[in-house]
């Protein structure tokens, strides 16, 4: 019961089923599921496209980040970032532009995926809303 409540939680705080995934350690699936199965409200594709403005992804983006770079710290999936961007006509770089300006794995686990930046992005949200 404790980990409904808690799942519960993290999702009406605005997480999506794959981040809460990674927090309780248990898959997407099993996390919609649960979530369905005790009647809360899921949101639609475009309430969760909603969480992420299309500034932060350019932003992010812009200083150099890949599409999976990007889904990996907002916990979304690449093909999505793609599509919102496809979606707002915004140009995606070609793979030699992208080798030559972007951040290498290492660089990325040391500047982007830890608590500071994901404090920085809860910020600019909060910001938003």
């Amino acid at each position: 019961m404790k980990t409904v409540n808690k799942i519960k939680k993290l999702y009406s705080q605005g997480l999506s089923c794959n981040q809460i995934s990674r927090i309780i350690g248990r898959s997407p699936t099993y996390i919609y599921n649960l979530l369905n199965s005790n009647n809360i409200k899921l949101r639609t594709k475009s309430q969760a496209n909603k969480i992420f403005p299309d500034f932060l992804l350019i932003n992010l983006y812009n200083i150099g980040l890949s599409t999976p770079q990007i889904g990996r710290l907002l916990g979304i999936h690449r093909t999505t970032i793609v599509k919102r961007f496809n979606k707002i006509s915004f140009p995606l770089r070609n793979k030699s532009l992208a080798k030559s300006i972007g951040y290498s794995e290492k660089e990325f686990s040391l500047f982007f995926n830890n608590e500071k930046i994901k404090v920085l992005i809860e910020g600019v949200l909060d910001g938003v809303s």
